[in-house]
């Protein structure tokens, strides 16, 4: 079973393409996106075999989520309405290159290359640091964080404002969006407005924590998850 991912600014070629992996056999779709940056944050930690991807994007490119993932060995197809990228899209290694409208006897083509690629290829591990970094988009900009260096989140009415070793990064995104990014075994939502890096704590009371020398407060509804995160001895 191959596993993919769809992403595509564009709501109908998603419904086309989604359309397509479950006539297929031995396909699952992992999920489909709209937003690159999510993709791109998902995809580096993920087991996928198979993007199918579109290139002319908002944020980021889908050559730039190429060229990002180049280290995981994910099979990439271009799906695009542009001809003129096939030549920069072989540079990077694609298994295929469909022009839409993309008709489903073409995609089953894409399909099998991708499976002959991948049979022929040792069978991959996954990257030690495949959860080591966090794509976070402020302004025009996109960062790649190392998640090492995150100390803690604050919301800012519709804005979070990552605190790191490094120093800030506001981005416009809600609390959701910022927890489903994280991985859930590394960082604790302590109050409504605040999410911290459990390596990042120095002390704990009652009521607060010291995060990288700074004190965030403890909310009581989130107080008796946190400390389940918690490992301590003593009395």
């Amino acid at each position: 079973m191959l596993t993919c991912v769809i992403v595509d600014d564009e709501k109908g070629a998603i419904d086309i393409l989604t359309e397509y992996v479950q006539r297929t056999p031995d396909l699952h779709l992992e999920s489909a996106f709209r937003d690159s940056v999510e993709a791109l944050n998902h995809l580096s930690k993920s087991e996928t075999d198979l993007l199918f991807l579109d290139i002319d994007m908002p944020g980021l490119s889908g050559m730039q989520i190429a060229d990002l993932l180049r280290s995981r060995n994910i099979q990439v197809v271009f799906c695009t309405a542009y001809a003129e990228y096939a030549v920069e899209s072989y540079e990077r290694d694609a298994a295929d290159y469909l022009l839409k409208p993309i008709a489903y006897d073409r995609f089953l083509k894409a399909v099998d290359r991708v499976r002959r690629r991948l049979e022929e290829m040792p069978k991959r591990s996954k990257p030690a640091d495949s959860e080591g970094r966090l794509f976070i988009k402020s302004g025009s900009k996109i960062h790649q964080l190392d998640l090492h260096d995150l100390c803690y989140m604050k919301k800012d009415g519709h804005y979070i404002v990552f605190h790191t070793t490094q120093g800030e990064i506001l981005s416009r995104m809600n609390m959701k969006e910022l927890l489903s990014s994280l991985p859930r075994d590394r960082y604790a939502r302590v109050h409504k407005s605040y999410v911290i890096a459990l390596d990042k704590i120095d002390t704990i009371e009652r009521h607060e924590v010291i995060v990288a020398g700074r004190t965030i407060p403890i909310g009581s509804s989130f107080r008796e998850d946190f400390l389940k995160l918690i490992r301590y001895s003593g009395s």
